[in-house]
């Protein structure tokens, strides 16, 4: 096989990265952001960010579990382009982020020029790898941290080889920095942390200079935790550990619950399943969700780890997230088919490579590169598959959890060719074709909306649910009329969160009498429209119905019907007491009904006394929520106890100065079945007697 010149080299590697280019321009364009799997919830931080301007806490909404860079930088151009619609903004932000993914190739060319600098067809099929690896192609368009998080992995891996070449400060405190960021975008940065740390340490114990290492980590150490190590000492305060996650909330588990899981025996992490081939979708003849069909066939070799990887990477093997599900269209089948049947040869390559590499490190002796690859794989493979035995879900075998090594796969790609190539030139050859074609079936299959698919996609947006998702966005965006247009879509054809929201608006535009009749809706049609698990579902119901009874309290205060207000507030309490927003809804309609009494009335008195212990709770059930705490001081006020009131009132500040609330009200939690832009709404036109800046007054001229 004939070797490249340099400027043939040069020119297929620019044409390349050009073509990919012009593919991702594509797919960030054609693929609606947020079909990313948790997309509303990641963009939900973007808005919490971009609103709030300080970091959530892990359990008080679905994405926000996630370290904070990726999305300060996508709130960062949300509120650098107010004028621009809402949509354009974040595929503006996502096709940055799709661009800077074309560094992998780049990291991956000068890693592998490090082994093998005469061999330019291996060095371009590392470039190729990161270019047009599908998981590269289809995710995009994605809007989430993977992409940003793999590129910040893959340029830390690159820095510690440059560091082993010259271990002098100044280098170690920017490999730090580096890997500060990467810890900043996402927690599987941590095998890359855990694999170079463990290189160095070994690289310096091998040339007997342990101290001079030890003294690099520690300058690496400083240089990382001075840039995450802020958020993590911050979980750990609040949590007692620093990777604190959402999955425990109601809202993850609610969904959870209803996916289909795996047994994550040996057999799953020693079995390949060679018929994903013939039926490109993982677990072969297995649902994700719901629940399990009759007759339905289970056994570790369908449910297999690594077939889900390798159908995850090469294909949409989870089925029908960008294109079209293998059950539904005989082209998209049949595609599926080639590229899976064509990516086995890339595969075979890689482990090749792995072998290679665990070769030269067991009869030639320790090289930097090749024991940084293989430790910080191992390190990778480790936490991957922790995660897997930790979460049991088919939907949690993603391909994209290994992105944070991608380049160590291109790597061995490249050592993988380069060793058959040596032992049978025709052989080498062969594979180059299978790459090749390879290559041009992903970029037919994945250049999304062209050939496969058309309309697919875009098909989606027809659907009430992301009508309603989508006009959140522009709500969020500032766009309400477009907002207004989408809710009222997805309310025409039944959403109960298309009700919900048009009337939030209604309620915004001060037209009381159609809100009430759009949460009437959304009440009736609710329970008919929610899933999972029945005891899950009884729960979920109940406290969506709580929170619609809240609103009505709302509504009803505001079309002056106290008795309905009253029965509403009560019925949201009853229904769900953890909602801080009733009680206090609950308590400021028992001091306005309250109001209509004699002052020496003891009924008078029973409801102050009641709506204090309502206030009350809703402070305690979250101490930043202030105005409880505020309004608790207005009943104790009025029951005569100055001194108390003095108190509430004082904690009622020091909340909202000092506090967050355990529900971000601009944004929701994110989690798109309770996707409405106002739910924890209060009562708020109440005589001024009512107010705490009055009952303060009155409380201090009394103490003179």
């Amino acid at each position: 096989m004939p070797e490249l010149s340099s400027r043939s080299f040069r020119i297929i590697a620019w044409g390349m990265i050009v073509v990919a280019a012009v593919v991702y321009v594509n797919n960030v364009i054609v693929l609606p952001s947020l079909r990313a799997p948790d997309g509303f919830g990641h963009f939900t931080y973007i808005w919490y960010l971009a609103t709030v301007g300080s970091v959530p806490w892990a359990t008080e909404g679905w994405s926000f579990f996630h370290p904070p860079l990726y999305y300060a930088f996508m709130a960062s151009v949300w509120k650098l382009l107010p004028a621009v619609d809402p949509v354009i903004r974040l595929k503006i932000g996502t096709g940055i982020i799709a661009f800077l993914g074309i560094a992998q190739a780049g990291v991956a060319y000068l890693i592998v020029r490090r082994c093998l600098p005469t061999n330019r067809i291996a060095q371009l099929l590392a470039i190729g790898l990161m270019l047009f690896l599908p998981l590269q192609l289809f995710t995009a368009g994605y809007i989430g941290n993977e992409r940003l998080n793999a590129v910040f992995c893959g340029t830390s891996l690159l820095a510690l080889l440059w560091l082993l070449d010259r271990p002098v400060w100044t280098r170690a405190a920017a490999f730090g920095v580096l890997l500060g960021l990467a810890l900043l975008v996402k927690f599987t940065a941590l095998p890359i942390v855990a694999g170079s740390f463990a290189t160095i340490f070994l690289s310096f114990l091998r040339r007997r200079e342990l101290v001079p290492g030890l003294k690099l980590l520690v300058v690496v150490s400083i240089a990382m935790l001075s840039v995450c190590g802020w958020y993590y000492a911050r979980n750990i305060d609040r949590y007692g550990t620093p990777f604190q996650m959402s999955r425990d909330t109601e809202m993850v588990q609610r969904v959870e619950h209803f996916q289909t899981k795996g047994k994550r025996d040996l057999l799953e992490y020693v079995l390949f399943d060679p018929l994903i081939i013939t039926s490109p979708q993982w677990p072969r003849g297995l649902p994700i969700y719901g629940k399990l069909p009759p007759g339905a066939v289970r056994s570790s070799l369908r449910e297999s780890v690594w077939t889900g990887v390798y159908a995850n990477a090469w294909f949409d093997g989870l089925g029908g997230q960008v294109v079209p599900n293998i059950n539904n269209d005989s082209a998209t089948r049949h595609l599926g088919q080639l590229i899976l049947a064509l990516a086995l040869v890339p595969t075979l390559l890689v482990l090749i490579g792995i072998g290679t590499t665990i070769r030269k490190l067991w009869r030639d002796g320790w090289s930097d590169v090749h024991g940084a690859m293989l430790i910080t794989f191992v390190a990778m493979m480790t936490v991957f598959i922790y995660g897997t035995k930790v979460v049991v879900l088919h939907a949690a075998i993603k391909a994209t959890y290994l992105t944070p090594v991608s380049v160590i796969f291109a790597f061995w790609l490249a050592v993988g060719f380069d060793s058959v190539r040596k032992v049978h030139e025709g052989v080498a050859r062969g594979a180059m074709a299978v790459c090749v074609a390879l290559a041009v079936t992903s970029l037919t299959i994945f250049s999304l909306g062209v050939i496969v698919g058309r309309g697919y996609l875009q098909d989606g947006l027809e659907h009430r649910v992301w009508q309603n998702i989508y006009g959140v966005i522009e709500y969020a965006g500032g766009n309400r009329t477009r907002a207004r247009e989408m809710f009222e879509m997805s309310a025409s054809r039944g959403w109960h969160l298309g009700h919900e929201n048009v009337a939030a608006m209604a309620l915004e535009d001060g037209l009381p009498r159609k809100a009430m009749r759009q949460l009437r809706a959304a009440v009736r049609t609710q329970p008919r429209q929610s899933f999972g698990l029945p005891a899950d579902r009884r729960e979920f119901d109940n406290a969506t119905q709580a929170e619609y009874s809240n609103l009505l309290a709302v509504v009803y205060h505001k079309l002056g019907r106290p008795i309905l207000a009253l029965e509403s507030a009560a019925d949201a309490v009853r229904r769900d007491r953890a909602i801080p927003e009733a009680n206090y809804n609950l308590g400021m309609l028992k001091l306005v009904r309250s109001l209509s009494l004699p002052e020496e009335s003891a009924d008078r008195r029973t409801l102050i006394e009641d709506a204090r212990d309502q206030f009350q709770m809703g402070w305690e059930l979250d101490p930043a929520f202030g105005e409880a705490a505020a309004m608790a001081g207005v009943a104790e006020a009025l029951l005569g106890d100055c001194g108390r009131a003095r108190t509430s009132f004082d904690r009622g500040e020091e909340a909202d100065l000092t506090g967050s609330r355990s529900y971000p009200l601009e944004t929701g939690t994110g989690d798109m079945h309770t996707a409405g832009i106002h739910r924890r709404q209060r009562v708020r036109d109440v005589p001024r007697q009512l107010e705490p800046e009055y009952q303060r007054s009155r409380c201090m001229t009394s103490a003179d």
